[in-house]
């Protein structure tokens, strides 16, 4: 599998804590399974760790709106 973003042609299959910003505050979601580029540090994500991160980023985003 190749990188999508910058066509590295070795992705890494692991656990990584991904950082995510918003609005000038940043939170980090941890332990985020997924292929990831070495060279870009792009993440290729799968559906069951895609829905996992997206209702983390909307929940962080929800709390810096109420902020």
């Amino acid at each position: 599998m190749k990188c999508t973003v910058c066509g590295n042609p070795e992705l890494v299959r692991e656990k990584r804590d991904m950082p995510f910003a918003y609005r000038e505050q940043t939170t980090v979601i941890t332990e985020v399974e997924a292929d990831w580029c070495n060279a870009c540090g792009e993440a290729l994500i799968g559906p069951e760790q895609g829905e996992r991160v997206m209702t983390a980023i909307k929940r962080f985003r929800q709390q810096v709106e109420a902020g």
